[in-house]
């Protein structure tokens, strides 16, 4: 990749001229933002390479991919995968869809942020265009395959149990029919139905990987029916969220903005059995899409959705892997299948915390200091942005990320006390976990490559809106003042097309204007403006009477207003 072309997220110096991160951060990292270098020299030799970027294909600049040092210091469970892909762009993408997979299967530990305990469900969104290997998140997504299994085992033995109950159920109350009509001969065993008085309610179906396109009515029930576990999303196509939510989604989208913050839902319907209070609604998420379908998905970046997300823009070009050879083939299978089972042993390890409370869980625990240095580092990259992009919108996404920054070093944080324990077991008897500070300076530089990407998925939404024409809006009256005294209805349409107003609209406007006696057909196409009396005075056009038709409403005109 050319990487010539700096950062073009950019503010106007004195000169009114562009002037890229990179170039600000260099002048003034020293005196105002030291620690937004100081964080990324432990990962790469020049503090301010992360800040790169390259134009795309489409001519859209994205940040560049992370370097290889940036993720070879990661776990093993992180680094491990990523090395099986060739492609920089890709390896940066699937860590940003490993995070909520990962995260997902750490239910049962907390971090805190502001008064609140938090699980680590995090939602991310990996853009890109179409055939340029965003589908590779399908293979992230396959880590939980082994949790999901078991959940959906136990959920099916659990219907199993209620059937038999239920039948037993049946035979208790067809005895006591019987006994009532003192028919003996029906009677069966008591023992075989000792305890069965009440009628028993059916469980509620679970899973841990919901399915990527339902109703919002059994996304309520699946949520509710995980209890405080984490619920997975993984949706390959988000394309296919943003139609369905028109319609049998209903209000899923409540989902999303309450899953940030972990609030409370509640559904209340028409029968018993879907009247669901959600305490904490917590929910993992890792999708990919077209710039196209988020557009549809985020309308705009006003009503507070888009802040919920972490991104990542995936360049346009061909990613796509190709026909794996054997070997190729057989490594995809060992290192995804030894780290799908490490990580189903961490969530048994974990289960036992199940129903006790966020303050019993094991949790991250940040120092005084460490928490100083992080104050710093956000107030200074806050300030940074301020200046570099003024009208960015970034700061609610910035203040967002550190509830995410907290999630994933505690992910970070269990998977080293993996590595050093060598096994599972053992691994939560101590319920503190602590930041490296190696990891610690990681999470900070990711986050602001986060914020980079972030400018350039709202650069490109805010990019389509200005492109996107707009509808003129002009009465009768007001689009026939700009025409001569005679004219002819291609002259008119013409205009029309200037204007954003359609042939048909032009048209319409011209025959109101002839109904109203404003205008007056000559011939065929032709037409021509008809003097007016007002206040007793003849005017030659209705051209003369600007002024009255556009400060004033008079009863005959108002019904010529229209858009």
């Amino acid at each position: 990749m050319n990487q010539e072309n700096n950062n073009t997220l950019t503010t106007m110096n004195e000169e009114n001229q562009p002037k890229s991160y990179t170039d600000v951060l260099r002048d003034t990292q020293q005196e105002e933002f030291p620690l937004l270098g100081e964080v990324t020299a432990p990962f790469m030799g020049n503090p301010l390479a992360l800040m790169n970027s390259i134009y795309d294909e489409d001519g859209v600049v994205v940040p560049c991919p992370l370097p290889d040092s940036m993720t070879q210091c990661l776990p093993q469970m992180m680094s491990e995968p990523l090395s099986l892909y060739d492609d920089a762009d890709i390896r940066t993408m699937l860590l940003m869809a490993m995070m909520p997979t990962l995260g997902s299967a750490m239910s049962n530990v907390r971090v805190r942020h502001g008064q609140r305990l938090y699980s680590l469900g995090m939602m991310n969104i990996c853009v890109g265009p179409s055939a340029s290997g965003k589908g590779s998140v399908g293979d992230v997504a396959s880590l939980v395959d082994g949790i999901n299994k078991i959940i959906c085992e136990e959920s099916a033995q659990a219907q199993s149990d209620h059937r038999k109950r239920h039948t037993r159920y049946k035979r208790l109350s067809s005895q006591l029919n019987f006994a009532a009509k003192g028919d003996v001969s029906q009677l069966v065993d008591v023992n075989d139905i000792a305890g069965e008085v009440d009628e028993p309610q059916a469980p509620l179906r679970r899973m841990h990987k919901l399915p990527a396109k339902t109703t919002a009515a059994n996304y309520y029930r699946l949520l509710y029916a995980n209890g405080d576990n984490i619920s997975y999303l993984h949706i390959p196509e988000l394309a296919e969220m943003s139609a369905a939510n028109k319609g049998s989604f209903g209000d899923f989208i409540y989902i999303l903005l309450a899953a940030q913050n972990e609030e409370q839902l509640h559904t209340g319907r028409k029968t018993d059995d879907e009247d669901y209070l959600i305490e904490h609604t917590r929910l993992a998420m890792a999708a990919t899409g077209t710039m196209s379908s988020v557009r549809e998905f985020i309308p705009n970046l006003e009503d507070g959705l888009s802040t919920r997300f972490l991104y990542h823009c995936l360049p346009a070009k061909s990613t796509v892997r190709g026909e794996m050879d054997e070997a190729t083939a057989e490594a995809f299978i060992d290192v995804y299948g030894h780290h799908r089972g490490v990580l189903t042993d961490i969530w048994k390890e974990l289960r036992p915390f199940e129903g006790k409370t966020d303050e019993e869980l094991p949790r991250l625990i940040i120092t005084d200091e460490q928490r100083k240095y992080i104050d710093e580092y956000y107030r200074q990259l806050v300030s940074f942005i301020s200046l570099t992009q003024p009208d960015s919108d970034l700061r609610a996404p910035i203040l967002r990320s550190r509830l995410n920054l907290y999630r994933m070093q505690m992910i970070i944080a269990v998977l080293r006390r993996y590595e050093e324990l060598g096994s599972v077991e053992g691994m939560f008897t101590e319920k503190r976990f602590t930041i490296a500070e190696a990891d610690l300076k990681w999470g900070l530089a990711y986050i602001f490559y986060c914020m980079m990407q972030t400018s350039t998925i709202y650069d490109r939404l805010r990019r389509e809106e200005r492109e996107e024409p707009k509808r003129t809006c002009i009465s009768p009256l007001a689009f026939v003042q700009l025409l001569s005294h005679q004219f002819t209805t291609a002259v008119a349409t013409k205009l029309g097309e200037e204007m954003g107003i359609k042939e048909r609209a032009v048209r319409h406007h011209l025959r109101t204007l002839c109904l109203k006696g404003y205008i007056e057909r000559l011939r065929q196409g032709v037409y021509r403006k008809v003097a007016r009396r007002i206040n007793g005075k003849k005017k030659s056009s209705v051209i003369a009477q600007d002024s009255v038709i556009l400060s004033q409403d008079t009863p005959r005109d108002a019904s010529l207003r229209s858009a």
